[in-house]
């Protein structure tokens, strides 16, 4: 090869081996926190209401991640869709709410939400 030519490298489009380990934990903690919700957590209701926790997780990784990642949006498509199977409701019902919930927080916090960045000294 001629030292003047210059090699150029297609750019990687994979998540890495970090993106498949997000997936595969928030696939299995959703799948254990709906098995407990809709078998077991039924009993323990409060005035006729059950927590609802996939809601509650899917809430806290929207407003702790930053506003430009996807993985609030993915968390909420794969909570929804494993509160889908184990409901009554059509397939689809949960995953629309909390897709758009997750969108609705992630509108907020781009549109409306500064955090200051401090220096250290």
């Amino acid at each position: 090869m001629s030292p003047h030519i210059k090699r150029i490298h297609a750019p990687s489009f994979s998540t890495g081996d970090a993106g498949i380990r997000y997936s595969l934990g928030l696939i299995l903690s959703f799948y254990i926190l709906a098995l407990l919700q809709s078998s077991f957590l039924v009993h323990f209701d409060i005035s006729g209401y059950v927590l609802n926790f996939i809601l509650i997780v899917t809430i806290f990784i929207n407003l702790f991640e930053k506003p430009q990642k996807n993985l609030g949006i993915i968390s909420a498509f794969i909570g929804g869709f494993f509160l889908d199977i184990f409901s009554e409701n059509f397939l689809g019902f949960y995953i629309l709410i909390l897709l758009a919930i997750s969108i609705f927080i992630k509108f907020i916090l781009k549109r409306y939400v500064r955090v200051p960045i401090t220096k250290r000294a």
